[in-house]
């Protein structure tokens, strides 16, 4: 959600395009990359401490920051798990606060008709629950369910989490994973579909074609559901 590869591994994949990197230089590199098989160990802390403080993640979760960045810990392992191979993971190709790749943050984005994905093998899910403890487990299952009842049913394109940690951010870092992600929403032409629970996330993703589509509470937090449609082409 935005407020959340394949058996044969990163390089069954086809290159990811770019743009010329900044500054002029004459050589082109990616903006973002994919996830190599030996990162998700990196990726998951990172995406932990992203979202650590999102308010739904402090309604859900509740306790101190060092309780929500445990907890969330154990659920992005269990959504890595999930998604690898089922998924497109991309983390960036650059440097930012004496960060690289996945110690940065990342995407996971949903194929068009992948959504939902099966739930992760039996072991992250134990490992998810005793991590997690009953309770948040209970309430984090709620908010899937009912995010899941108001998914969109049309063929899209799903962002599922896109997180920075807190000292890269205004970097341009998120941006540049939205915007290689969303070149391959545009060679598909379909919709782009997320949620996101910060009120200040609306402003970001309008500048990159998204729309409300509606706002819905949960665990009483409002929670914006936006599309980017075909029609920007």
């Amino acid at each position: 959600m935005a407020i959340r590869e394949s058996a044969q591994g990163p390089e069954a994949h086809p290159p990811l395009p770019g743009p010329k990197a900044e500054g002029g230089d004459e050589h082109t590199r990616p903006r973002a990359r994919r996830l190599e098989a030996d990162e998700a160990e990196r990726l998951a802390p990172a995406l932990a401490l992203a979202f650590r403080d999102n308010p739904l993640n402090r309604a859900v979760i509740r306790g101190t920051a060092a309780q929500r960045l445990r907890s969330n810990r154990f659920g992005m392992a269990a959504t890595l798990a999930a998604t690898r191979g089922r998924a497109t993971i991309l983390v960036p190709a650059r440097e930012a606060a004496e960060l690289s790749g996945p110690d940065l943050g990342g995407l996971i984005a949903i194929a068009p008709g992948a959504w939902p994905l099966p739930p992760p093998p039996f072991l992250a899910q134990i490992e998810f629950w005793l991590g997690q403890g009953l309770r948040i487990s209970y309430r984090w299952g709620r908010v899937w369910t009912e995010l899941a009842d108001l998914h969109l049913l049309e063929p899209h394109w799903y962002l599922e989490m896109l997180g920075v940690v807190p000292g890269a951010r205004g970097n341009g870092v998120g941006s540049s994973l939205l915007e290689t992600w969303l070149e391959e929403v545009d060679r598909d032409r379909v919709p782009a579909y997320l949620e996101t629970d910060r009120r200040e996330n609306l402003d970001f993703y309008a500048r990159h074609d998204f729309e409300v589509l509606s706002c819905h509470t949960l665990c009483g937090i409002p929670v914006w559901r936006m599309l980017r449609p075909t029609s920007i082409f």
